[in-house]
Protein backbone atom coordinates (compact mmCIF):
# COMPACT_ATOMS: atom_id res chain seq x y z
CA UNK A 1 0.00 0.00 0.00
CA UNK A 2 1.06 3.20 -0.94
CA UNK A 3 1.74 5.84 1.49
CA UNK A 4 0.26 9.29 0.94
CA UNK A 5 1.58 12.71 1.22
CA UNK A 6 -0.93 15.75 1.89
CA UNK A 7 0.80 19.22 1.04
CA UNK A 8 -0.68 22.65 2.21
CA UNK A 9 2.19 24.56 0.52
CA UNK A 10 1.40 28.00 2.41
CA UNK A 11 3.92 29.73 3.91
CA UNK A 12 2.02 29.09 7.31
CA UNK A 13 0.90 25.49 5.67
CA UNK A 14 2.11 21.94 6.20
CA UNK A 15 2.37 18.81 5.36
CA UNK A 16 1.15 15.10 6.53
CA UNK A 17 2.06 11.56 5.71
CA UNK A 18 -0.53 8.77 5.81
CA UNK A 19 -0.01 4.82 5.85
CA UNK A 20 -2.47 3.21 3.87
CA UNK A 21 -5.06 2.56 6.07
CA UNK A 22 -5.14 5.91 6.94
CA UNK A 23 -3.05 6.43 10.14
CA UNK A 24 -1.17 8.93 10.90
CA UNK A 25 2.55 8.32 9.92
CA UNK A 26 4.31 12.16 10.28
CA UNK A 27 3.88 15.61 9.96
CA UNK A 28 5.49 18.93 9.91
CA UNK A 29 4.96 22.78 9.30
CA UNK A 30 6.22 24.75 6.56
CA UNK A 31 7.36 27.58 8.95
CA UNK A 32 9.54 25.05 10.94
CA UNK A 33 12.23 24.66 8.39
CA UNK A 34 13.85 26.47 5.71
CA UNK A 35 14.67 25.10 2.06
CA UNK A 36 17.57 23.07 2.57
CA UNK A 37 15.98 21.37 5.36
CA UNK A 38 12.84 20.69 3.43
CA UNK A 39 14.60 18.99 0.46
CA UNK A 40 16.65 16.41 2.22
CA UNK A 41 12.81 15.71 4.31
CA UNK A 42 11.99 14.80 0.67
CA UNK A 43 15.02 12.86 0.36
CA UNK A 44 14.84 11.00 3.00
CA UNK A 45 11.25 10.39 2.28
CA UNK A 46 12.24 8.40 -0.79
CA UNK A 47 14.33 5.60 1.21
CA UNK A 48 11.86 5.46 4.19
CA UNK A 49 8.35 5.33 1.98
CA UNK A 50 9.92 4.05 -1.39
CA UNK A 51 5.87 4.41 -3.01
CA UNK A 52 5.55 7.48 -1.83
CA UNK A 53 2.64 9.30 -3.45
CA UNK A 54 1.35 12.93 -2.94
CA UNK A 55 -1.15 15.64 -3.22
CA UNK A 56 -0.68 19.07 -3.32
CA UNK A 57 -3.19 21.91 -2.78
CA UNK A 58 -3.12 23.97 -6.19
CA UNK A 59 -2.10 27.58 -5.73
CA UNK A 60 -4.65 29.86 -6.86
CA UNK A 61 -4.85 33.77 -5.49
CA UNK A 62 -7.81 34.16 -2.81
CA UNK A 63 -9.76 37.44 -2.59
CA UNK A 64 -8.39 39.72 0.15
CA UNK A 65 -4.86 37.55 0.48
CA UNK A 66 -3.00 40.47 -1.26
CA UNK A 67 -0.03 40.33 -3.81
CA UNK A 68 3.04 39.39 -1.00
CA UNK A 69 0.82 36.47 0.18
CA UNK A 70 0.18 34.81 -3.18
CA UNK A 71 3.71 35.05 -3.92
CA UNK A 72 4.71 33.80 -0.86
CA UNK A 73 1.63 30.93 -1.38
CA UNK A 74 3.25 29.81 -5.26
CA UNK A 75 6.86 30.09 -4.01
CA UNK A 76 6.04 27.63 -1.35
CA UNK A 77 3.76 25.54 -4.00
CA UNK A 78 7.04 25.70 -6.66
CA UNK A 79 9.18 24.38 -4.36
CA UNK A 80 7.08 21.53 -3.38
CA UNK A 81 6.36 20.84 -7.10
CA UNK A 82 10.02 20.97 -7.48
CA UNK A 83 11.33 18.67 -5.19
CA UNK A 84 8.83 16.17 -5.20
CA UNK A 85 10.22 16.18 -8.98
CA UNK A 86 13.62 16.05 -8.32
CA UNK A 87 13.04 13.10 -5.51
CA UNK A 88 11.01 11.17 -8.37
CA UNK A 89 8.18 11.15 -5.38
CA UNK A 90 4.39 11.24 -8.13
CA UNK A 91 2.22 13.76 -7.43
CA UNK A 92 -1.28 15.59 -8.65
CA UNK A 93 -2.59 18.90 -7.79
CA UNK A 94 -5.87 19.34 -5.97
CA UNK A 95 -8.14 22.72 -5.81
CA UNK A 96 -8.99 23.05 -2.54
CA UNK A 97 -12.49 23.45 -3.39
CA UNK A 98 -12.12 19.38 -4.68
CA UNK A 99 -10.59 18.02 -2.11
CA UNK A 100 -13.16 19.71 0.65
CA UNK A 101 -16.18 18.70 -1.72
CA UNK A 102 -15.39 15.26 -1.42
CA UNK A 103 -14.79 15.05 2.36
CA UNK A 104 -17.87 16.78 2.71
CA UNK A 105 -16.15 19.65 3.99
CA UNK A 106 -17.16 22.68 1.37
CA UNK A 107 -20.13 24.13 3.38
CA UNK A 108 -17.89 23.48 6.82
CA UNK A 109 -18.35 26.59 9.33
CA UNK A 110 -20.63 28.49 6.77
CA UNK A 111 -18.44 27.67 3.75
CA UNK A 112 -15.11 29.92 2.86
CA UNK A 113 -17.47 32.47 0.59
CA UNK A 114 -19.76 33.28 3.30
CA UNK A 115 -17.52 32.58 7.04
CA UNK A 116 -13.31 32.56 5.94
CA UNK A 117 -12.59 32.34 9.87
CA UNK A 118 -15.69 29.85 10.44
CA UNK A 119 -14.82 27.52 7.43
CA UNK A 120 -10.65 27.44 8.90
CA UNK A 121 -12.29 26.60 12.19
CA UNK A 122 -14.18 23.61 10.91
CA UNK A 123 -11.65 22.10 8.57
CA UNK A 124 -9.19 22.52 12.02
CA UNK A 125 -12.16 20.78 14.13
CA UNK A 126 -12.64 17.85 11.29
CA UNK A 127 -9.37 17.11 10.99
CA UNK A 128 -8.09 16.89 14.85
CA UNK A 129 -11.69 15.03 15.01
CA UNK A 130 -10.01 12.18 12.72
CA UNK A 131 -6.73 12.37 14.17
CA UNK A 132 -6.53 13.73 18.32
CA UNK A 133 -2.79 13.99 18.12
CA UNK A 134 -2.62 16.71 15.26
CA UNK A 135 -1.06 20.01 16.51
CA UNK A 136 -3.88 22.84 16.03
CA UNK A 137 -2.44 24.20 13.14
CA UNK A 138 -4.61 25.25 10.30
CA UNK A 139 -1.79 24.26 7.97
CA UNK A 140 -0.92 20.61 9.24
CA UNK A 141 -4.89 19.96 9.75
CA UNK A 142 -5.31 21.41 5.97
CA UNK A 143 -2.29 19.06 4.68
CA UNK A 144 -4.18 15.91 6.73
CA UNK A 145 -7.14 16.79 5.12
CA UNK A 146 -5.64 16.69 1.28
CA UNK A 147 -3.79 13.43 2.73
CA UNK A 148 -6.87 11.70 3.60
CA UNK A 149 -8.35 12.90 0.20
CA UNK A 150 -5.35 11.28 -1.78
CA UNK A 151 -5.68 8.02 0.23
CA UNK A 152 -9.36 7.35 -0.55
CA UNK A 153 -8.66 8.93 -4.42
CA UNK A 154 -5.80 6.04 -4.64
CA UNK A 155 -7.60 3.12 -2.70
CA UNK A 156 -10.80 3.83 -5.16
CA UNK A 157 -8.34 3.00 -8.11
CA UNK A 158 -6.56 0.47 -6.88
CA UNK A 159 -10.37 -1.21 -6.36
CA UNK A 160 -11.31 -0.68 -9.47
CA UNK A 161 -8.26 -1.99 -11.25
CA UNK A 162 -8.65 -5.16 -8.93
CA UNK A 163 -12.07 -5.13 -9.64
Amino acid sequence: MTAILGIDPGAAGGWVILGGEGGLVDLGRMDKLDEREHADLVAGWTVTFPSLFAYVERAQAFPRMGVAGAFNYGKGYGMWLGMLAAAGIGYETVPAAAWQKALGLSGAGGGRAKNPSGHKRALVEEARRRWPELPKHSGVCDASLIAEYGRRMRNGAEQRRAG
